[in-house]
């Protein structure tokens, strides 16, 4: 039995998600999740996915916020590290990785009956294979119907990430983006694209360096990653990308990668 908790934000934990999935089905494993909602990730599994293996909820949220979760939660992954053999924290599973690489964490699974594993990220290497189990809840294929309706075989997904990105602010800038979509509609006189960015700067900027541009956006959005409803939202967002025929995307962005596994569309990475 492979039990995995993901740890941190929703592209975090995706990673995580997707890496134990493929690591299951190669070894042939039962696969448990421990998906728990905690800052920077407030969401319950069953608000996004409709997951083929087992998921357990649990909360982090903290005991002031809610005491009676907290403590439930705190209950479940204890009986879970009872079963289990091994337990790796995330930095147990990071110094594996950088000292074996991804097969030093395959061969420390086979070794084990029952392992539990927290990861902030990939345990093996990703393929569109990897995320080809997961299925949008009906609330976000209700959420992001009118969305994807918009979204046809001409379409180029454009990922622009901001805030505190600062990575992406310094290697990705919004006129470097723009020039790409230019030669995107000097190769496809049809190319529209929609735009995901948590920046409504961004928004504006591109609107006023492409005024002639079919531009497509989530206006209904809701940019609070720390909300229940601003997680939902940003996973629409990357269904909608990973719908495009390819991104154009961020510099070392999880957000602008993640889609393009699950669409399995090329990605190219917009940088200075």
């Amino acid at each position: 039995m492979m039990i995995v908790e993901p740890c941190a934000g929703l592209g975090n934990k995706l990673l995580g998600l997707g890496s134990a999935y493929t690591v299951a089905q190669r070894l042939d494993r039962e696969l448990v999740v421990l998906w728990k909602r905690e800052m920077g990730c407030n969401v319950r599994s069953t608000d996004l996915f409709s997951l083929p293996m087992q998921v357990v909820e649990v909360s982090e949220v903290g005991l002031r916020k809610d005491p009676i979760a907290h403590l439930a939660g705190s209950r479940i992954k204890a009986r879970y590290h009872k079963k289990a053999t091994r337990f790796l924290e995330c930095e147990d599973v990071e110094r594996i990785k950088r000292e074996e690489g991804y097969e030093g964490i395959v061969q420390a699974i086979e070794r084990e009956p029952v392992i539990y594993m927290k990861t902030y990220g990939p345990i093996c290497e990703l393929s569109a294979e990897s995320y080809s189990f997961l299925k949008p809840s009906p609330a976000i294929e209700r959420k992001g119907a009118e969305l994807f309706a918009q979204i046809d075989a001409h379409t180029v997904g454009v990922h622009v990430r901001r805030t505190d990105h600062t990575d992406a602010i310094a290697n990705s800038p919004t006129e470097l983006f723009a020039e790409r979509m230019r030669q995107e509609i000097a190769a496809d006189a049809d190319a529209g694209f929609y735009v995901a960015t948590d920046d409504e700067a961004v928004k504006r900027e591109l609107r006023s360096l492409l005024p002639q541009a079919r531009l497509v956006f989530f206006e209904k959005g809701v940019i609070d990653r720390n909300s229940r409803e601003g997680l939902e939202d940003a996973f629409v967002e990357m269904l909608a990308l990973s719908q495009c025929r390819k991104i154009l995307g961020s510099y070392n962005s999880t957000f602008s990668l993640l889609p393009s596994y699950i669409g399995n569309i090329p990605l190219e990475t917009v940088r200075k």
